[in-house]
């Protein structure tokens, strides 16, 4: 059965690559990854072949069309990012590429990578995201989520989300077919972990951007400072900025600087695979915050890949990944302070909390995972088209 996975595959640690490498050892599959133009993805090795395919714009799809026509695969699988191939209007030619691929007789997976909930969709939302004025409608937003997802779930033959929340939403919020549509977890990779020292920081990995709900910890972290002046624990953050949202970057920085906070927050910008494996690694706990939850969280699986224990806003998606007190601990962004208190205070309860991610992790294998996306591969395979 030949298989053509479109997605982007960089970074190092991109989770389609961590996806792809499982699903190429698989029985009965002939793999092809669909990249885009980065010349770094022929670097790639064991993730199936891999072609650089498609530009980010609204070429993207005749490209796609254009390569599959050569390879004639049995199945294609299409992820679906807003982002991913390019802006708005590859956002709104998305879902006709799924219906003409359909029309040329392939059988369609989509993966749906975040799913907005249509009652969170309101200016304070679309503040997040640092949109143009002239397009910060709210009824405007609703309009757009509503065609491009009520479209895919409406065309592919299966659609794949990454929680029970958002399959939820996408059968009562944008009338999807609840036969159609499968939640499967993200998989926990296999990371490359360090024997473990005395961890005296909080670790946050990821993009500094109003969404993450920064504020709020650093809010917390400095009344529990005051609280606890000689303590010994730190903040360490990673990560950048998203092109075109530096300034979210800037604010939270310039947000250190006023309370304070130089001397017990870190900020390291980017990291490399080594620095990733030893910040993990070390941490005491890491710090998951969100002012809302439209996906499943990366930096959430990393911190179950490390076996440490996350400290997460008590929203959306996280609500459900992480279950209070045994996988994770969940706090109101109101009280970032208590949720640094508790942690300090019960490090036994974090040392279970440990033991209990190392069973999650092994059933959110890349393997186990790899083999739930073969199953419905073989499926439709195995039916008439």
């Amino acid at each position: 059965m030949k298989v053509v996975f479109v997605s982007t595959m960089m970074p190092s640690g991109h989770y389609s690559q961590i996806l792809t490498e499982k699903l190429s050892r698989q029985s009965g599959i002939d793999l092809t990854v669909y990249a885009d133009d980065n010349p770094e993805n022929l670097k790639i090795k064991n993730c199936g072949k891999v072609k650089n395919v498609w530009s980010k714009g609204i070429k993207f799809g005749w490209q796609i069309l254009k390569e599959l026509r050569k390879d004639k695969p049995d199945i294609v699988h299409l992820q679906h990012e807003f982002n991913m191939y390019g802006g708005l209007p590859t956002a709104a030619i998305f879902p006709f590429l799924v219906l003409w691929l359909r029309f040329s007789g392939y059988k369609v997976v989509v993966t749906i990578h975040s799913v907005v909930l249509k009652k969170e969709i309101d200016k304070d939302f679309i503040a997040l995201f640092n949109v143009k004025p002239i397009l910060a409608r709210p009824f405007l937003f609703k309009i757009v989520f509503s065609v491009i997802y009520f479209l895919i779930t409406k065309f592919a033959n299966k659609s794949i989300t990454h929680t029970k929340m958002m399959k939820k939403s996408l059968i009562f919020d944008y009338h999807g077919h609840p036969d159609k549509i499968e939640p499967i977890p993200t998989a926990v990779p296999s990371s490359h972990r360090l024997a473990r020292k005395d961890g005296d920081y909080f670790f946050y990995f990821g993009y500094l951007v109003r969404r993450k709900g920064l504020g709020y910890v650093l809010d917390g972290f400095s009344k529990f400072l005051k609280k606890r002046p000689k303590s010994k624990y730190k903040f360490i953050m990673a990560g950048g900025a998203i092109k075109g949202q530096e300034k979210s970057r800037d604010e939270i920085l310039q947000s250190i600087k006023e309370k304070g906070l130089g001397d017990k927050v870190k900020y390291v910008g980017f990291i490399d695979q080594k620095q990733q494996d030893e910040l993990y690694s070390n941490a005491y706990a890491i710090i998951l915050p969100a002012k809302i939850s439209i996906a499943a969280s990366g930096p959430l699986y990393w911190s179950y890949s490390y076996r440490r224990c996350p400290i997460a806003s008590d929203v959306g998606n996280l609500r459900e990944e992480i279950i209070a007190g045994k996988t994770g601990i969940l706090t109101p962004n109101s009280k970032w302070d208590q949720a640094f208190e508790f942690a300090v205070n019960n490090p036994k309860t974090i040392l279970r909390i440990e033991g209990n991610i190392e069973e999650v992790a092994k059933e959110r294998s890349p393997e186990n995972t790899a083999s739930k996306y073969a199953n419905i591969y073989h499926k439709f395979n195995s039916r008439k088209k």
